[in-house]
């Protein structure tokens, strides 16, 4: 009975090792695809940053507005009262006024 088992020869390796470069090469190619390359990142890293700031920027910005917003809440209550001494005063006023005028 023959054989049918075929060996690997010489010439079936140099095939191989003739189209293994170019296959390198486009596996390369490939994977320099996946990852940004530096100019890019520093693009990405530089926006990062200022996204940074500007969250930052936000975070002070909101701190001053609340602190406003107390504030205000104070003026108003201070207002309130003002305007409820304003009105004792008349009251004062209009009842000394009725009993001098009696």
């Amino acid at each position: 009975m023959p054989d049918t088992k075929s060996k690997i020869s010489f010439s079936d390796l140099d095939g191989f090792l003739k189209v293994a470069p170019i296959i390198g090469l486009f596996v390369l190619g490939y994977l320099q695809t996946l990852f940004p390359s530096k100019a890019e990142f520093e693009k990405v890293h530089d926006k990062l940053i200022q996204m940074d700031k500007k969250i930052t920027e936000m975070a002070v910005l909101q701190n001053a507005i609340s602190s406003n917003t107390g504030d205000i809440d104070q003026i108003e209550d201070r207002l309130r009262m003002i305007e409820v001494e304003v009105a004792r005063h008349k009251a004062v006023d209009s009842k000394g006024g009725r009993k001098s005028g009696i």
